[in-house]
């Protein structure tokens, strides 16, 4: 039995150094990517024709502790309407987004997320040879980034089994890349992506139909005499 202990006290403990390590790395990663989003939202806000809701009374600090909507300053339906942008626009199969979106021998670093790909070869010291992030090059990380998980296994498309939660931590890392002055979104994945989006939308709006709710309640409640 004490043999026993003696084996399996080391390898206990080394699990739960992963797994703290695999916390942190999951909150830093959380953290540098919602500093960034507050430096694009400062600089939207600055810009006179950005296009902020006149409403809108969200603060850096609610982006800090997640308690904002990612999806809030997010305008997808212009993109339709700028045909310009669309006709540069590609769509990729998962085989021709690691094909030609690996980073290798000049090619750009693609990834996807939500059916969406980005350009995030500016990005090259994260997602290129050597970085942190390497293994998103050329691949759809939706499942990565809503779990944290970087290991081949969370590197496919798709979102079975994910928490409201997770999901949430997806939606920032979408808003991440679509605010993000130097990544660019080039196109989409073949098959499903409005599909997507409207799911992903229609949940923010399920999430946020009890909060609009109250409001409502709280603001009838202040016009009626009492």
């Amino acid at each position: 039995m004490k043999l026993l202990i003696h084996v399996l006290a080391p390898l206990l403990s080394l699990a739960v150094l992963v797994m703290q390590r695999n916390a942190i790395n999951y909150f830093l990663m959380g953290f540098f990517r919602d500093v960034g989003r507050i430096k694009a939202r400062n600089r939207r806000l600055q810009n006179a024709n950005a296009m902020i809701a006149s409403g809108n009374k969200k603060n850096n600090w609610d982006i800090i502790f997640k308690r904002d909507d990612p999806l809030e300053d997010l305008d997808f339906e212009s993109e339709q309407d700028n045909d310009t942008s669309a006709e540069r626009r590609s769509t990729y199969t998962l085989q021709e987004l690691a094909e030609f979106g690996d980073g290798s021998e000049g090619r750009p670093i693609l990834l996807s997320i939500f059916g969406r790909v980005y350009d995030v070869s500016a990005g090259s010291k994260f997602y290129g040879a050597g970085g942190n992030y390497h293994m998103f090059a050329g691949k759809d990380v939706t499942r990565a980034l809503c779990t944290g998980c970087k290991s081949d296994e969370c590197l496919v498309r798709n979102t079975d089994g994910l928490t409201e939660k997770q999901l949430a931590e997806g939606k920032r890392w979408l808003s991440f890349f679509q605010l993000h002055d130097k990544y660019s979104y080039v196109g989409d994945l073949e098959g499903d992506r409005e599909a997507w989006l409207d799911a992903l939308i229609e949940s923010d709006i399920k999430t946020k139909a009890p909060e609009k709710q109250e409001e409502g309640v709280e603001a009838l409640d202040r016009t009626v005499p009492a």
